[in-house]
Formats: C-alpha cells, sequence, structure tokens
C-alpha cells in the first residue's frame, strides 16, 4: 500500500551518490541473500520514496534481517525496476548483522539507506564481513543521520563497476552522526571504473579509522575517483597511528577538501593517544565570523557557578554550544546554550570536560562558520608541574611549552622571569589539568 506524508528531511538530503569495493573481495558463496523488496512504501512531499527496514512486507524473504539469521542484506533499487529506488530507513538499533551490501543485484544496483532517529547499527562484526557501498552498481547512498552510531565489521567500500554500462557512484554521508571502521580500511574510489565517490561529514559528523592507506580515496591512475569532503569545523576524521604523510598529495588533488573546496584541510598527531585528527578551518573572507575573545578555561569547585564567553562583532551570528560532541541545550543548571555566553551552575563531575562554541553567520549558513573551545574542570585536589630556572642574577629568561614534541615543534610562552639572586626561581603551571601532555623549555631572553 502507498501512504502520503508532508515532508521527511533526511531523505532529500541525499544528492550525492558512489561507492567502491577491491577485486580481490569475493561474495560469500555460502550466505543467504535477503533482498530490499519493498511494498509498504511512503512518499514524501517532494516525492521521493522510502520504506522502513523493520518490516516484513519490505524484504525478499518477507522477514526482517537479524544478527541470527546470518543472511546478506541487500539493499538496490526496486527488483524487477530499474532505476526506482525506495529508500530504506533504520529507526530503530540493531547489533552486528551479518553483511551490508548496497547495489547488488546486476540489472537494478543502486539504492539509498538512511539510518535515523540516533539508531546504532552495526554489520559484520562477528563475521568480519565488509560492506559495499554502490557495490558492485550504483548510485548508492548511505547516509548517517545525527545522533546515529555506524560500525563496520571490516572494510567500508565506496563505489566500484558499472551499473548497465554507467560508472557506478557510491557516497557516504555522515551528518551529525558518527562511523567506525574498528579492523578495516576505508576505500572511497579505491577500485572501479569510472564516476566519482564521496564521503561527507558535516554538521559534527564524526568517522573513526583503524588504519589510513595510500589509495583509501582512489589509487594513482584509477579510473574511480574519491572525495572525502569535511564541510565544517565540528567536524572531523579520527585514524589510529600516524597517518600524516598521506595528506598532502590529496589535498593537492583536491580528493581531501574543507567546506567544499572553500576551506583548509589540517591534520595533527598526537603521540600519547596514537591518533592522527583530520579538521576543517572555514573559509576567511567578510562573511566569516571573527572571534575576538576567545572562551578560556575554568577551574571551579562542584556545586560551583563556571561561564564561558566569546565575542564576535563582525556579521550577525547564531551560536551553538557543545560538550564533550554533543550539542547543549538549556536546562539542568545550563543556560545560555545558544548565546555568546554560556552559564553552568551547580557544577557536577558529570559536567568536567571540553566544552565548544559554534558561530554560525546567519546569511550564510552552508559555508561560514567559527569555533572555539575551552575546558572545565574541578578545583579539587590538582598536580602542577614545577619548572625550575637556576639562572644567571639579572638575566631573564622565558618558560615555553608544547604538546608535542613531532616536528615542526610549535612552542608557546607561558612565563617571563628575571633571575635575581644565586636563588632558583620556580615557575608553575597552573592551566596544565586540562592539557593531556606538555613539554617544557628554559630560553634567556
Amino acid at each position: 500500500m502507498k501512504r502520503k506524508i508532508s515532508s521527511f528531511q533526511p531523505f532529500k538530503r541525499l544528492l550525492l551518490a558512489g561507492l567502491l569495493a577491491a577485486p580481490m573481495l569475493a561474495f560469500n558463496a555460502m550466505a543467504v541473500d535477503n533482498h530490499w523488496s519493498p511494498s509498504d512504501i511512503f512518499t514524501d512531499g517532494s516525492g521521493n520514496q522510502y520504506a522502513y527496514f523493520n518490516d516484513p512486507n519490505n524484504w525478499s524473504l518477507a522477514a526482517v534481517p537479524t544478527n541470527s539469521d546470518g543472511n546478506r542484506v541487500i539493499v538496490n533499487g526496486t527488483l524487477g525496476t530499474p532505476g526506482t529506488y525506495v529508500a530504506c530507513i533504520i529507526t530503530n538499533s540493531m547489533s552486528d548483522l551479518q553483511q551490508l551490501i548496497m547495489g547488488y543485484d546486476g540489472t537494478v544496483g543502486g539504492g539509498n539507506l538512511i539510518i535515523s532517529n540516533s539508531a546504532q547499527v552495526s554489520f559484520g562484526v562477528a563475521s568480519g564481513e565488509w560492506t559495499g557501498v554502490g557495490f558492485p552498481n550504483g548510485p548508492s547512498t548511505l547516509y548517517i543521520g545525527p545522533g546515529c552510531f555506524f560500525t563496520c565489521g571490516s572494510h567500508l567500500w565506496v563505489g566500484q563497476g558499472t551499473n548497465n554500462g554507467n560508472p557506478a557512484q557510491g557516497s557516504v554521508i555522515i551528518d551529525g552522526g558518527t562511523l567506525s571502521i574498528p579492523n578495516g580500511q576505508l576505500g572511497v574510489g579505491w577500485n572501479g571504473t569510472g564516476g566519482t565517490n564521496y564521503i561527507t561529514l558535516t554538521n559534527g559528523g564524526r568517522a573513526f579509522l583503524s588504519q589510513w592507506a595510500a589509495p583509501t580515496l582512489g589509487l594513482p591512475g584509477n579510473n574511480s575517483l574519491g572525495i572525502m569532503n569535511i564541510a565544517d569545523n565540528s567536524s572531523y576524521v579520527v585514524v589510529t597511528n600516524n597517518a600524516i604523510g598521506f595528506f598532502n598529495t590529496l589535498v593537492t588533488n583536491n580528493q581531501l577538501i574543507a567546506y567544499g573546496g572553500l576551506g583548509k584541510i589540517t591534520w595533527s598527531y598526537n603521540p600519547l593517544l596514537n591518533i592522527t585528527t583530520i579538521n576543517a578551518t572555514a573559509p576567511t573572507n567578510q562573511f566569516t565570523p571573527i572571534i575576538t575573545a576567545q572562551p578560556t578555561n575554568q577551574v571551579v569547585a562542584l556545586g560551583g557557578t563556571a561561564s564561558f564567553h566569546v565575542q564576535i562583532s563582525n556579521v550577525p551570528v547564531n551560536y551553538q554550544w557543545m560538550f564533550n560532541g554533543s550539542p547543549l541545550t538549556d536546562g539542568g543548571g545550563i543556560s545560555g546554550s545558544k548565546t555568546a555566553t554560556l552559564t553552568i551552575t551547580g557544577v557536577t563531575l558529570a559536567q568536567i570536560g571540553s566544552y565548544l562554541v559554534i558561530a554560525t553567520n546567519t546569511t550564510h549558513l552552508d559555508q561560514y562558520v567559527s569555533s572555539s573551545s575551552a575546558a572545565l574542570s574541578s578545583s579539587g585536589i590538582n598536580l602542577y608541574p614545577v619548572i625550575t630556572i637556576n639562572g644567571v642574577p639579572g638575566n631573564t629568561y622565558v618558560t615555553e611549552y608544547t604538546s608535542s614534541l613531532t616536528p615542526p615543534v610549535t612552542w608557546t610562552p607561558l612565563a617571563t622571569n628575571s633571575v635575581n639572586s644565586f636563588a632558583p626561581v620556580y615557575v608553575v603551571d597552573t592551566n596544565s589539568p586540562m592539557a593531556i601532555k606538555r613539554f617544557y623549555h628554559v630560553v634567556p631572553q
């Protein structure tokens, strides 16, 4: 049966397509395919069709795929109707289904999967099976909505093969959700016969990858192209190990881009956590919010009041404060979550952590955003590092710190002290509880 609703916003955002898979990966011949074959179909206000994953009437085996049936989940266009795409909507959490392949059917191909309603979904964790988006026939799109979490047991391949003679395309859109690949690789346009394949992170979207190989965004000379777009500075990618050696070429080739190519990609390696983080910096022009007063770290007693303030004067902006990566709302001691000043009354242990403010230009919402962060800690018992200066009387010394000794090293001044006698001078770093790790040196001025 067909019913109609007025709108379905996540579906209308699926504008990209693309996917890939390496030729050495073969289908498991023993698996049973449960094909997406929807009959309970809805239509949104724009004429797009969709149906729900958790409805047995929408599957070829007349049963909803589960983590115990061992069946591969094949999401593609409607069987027997090439070019007809009824989006598959997941609204409930599901733990470790067998394997997800989007665009498998050779004559139909395509297929879109939308994960919404803060659902947490995983495929192939126990079996070690890979996930394909647009494999081997696109166009296919995997959409991970706000607050949703999608885990691949092994590799995630985006964009491979052809669709009835046309280049297959695959796309992954992480819109405020999280993608996790703990035991495999991400391949976007890694192998294929043409087309452009995308992975887009926006609205605080995050991707956690166990590794970053050179062809993550396509092999040199490959006809398929892979592009990763970190579309705002609240979104980021975290890769285990030091992966910074791969990024310069990708940026030069416009395969690793920020703000759709208008911003700048930055990256850093944390040796203590052994992770590489890729971030986006907003484009700067007359529309970019300029932060003239940064929020500062706060140390308060439990039960006390903390306040963070940011100042922007060049353009009109909307504010959104975040706590440990999640947006804040007023209530429960929180006020000003959407203003320039965030206030926390009756501070609890659960509120100790990292706070971020995102300022978005109200007249250019899509591209011009700035952000800044600060931390809140408790004034219980803190242990501060002390730097001892045994200098020459009459000389002045500058104490500097850095969070990483990986070249190039950037030193930040901490204190300037004059030595007036042969007695040592002590410098106490009271901000150190806010830092994971710091290194110090002292230089004469």
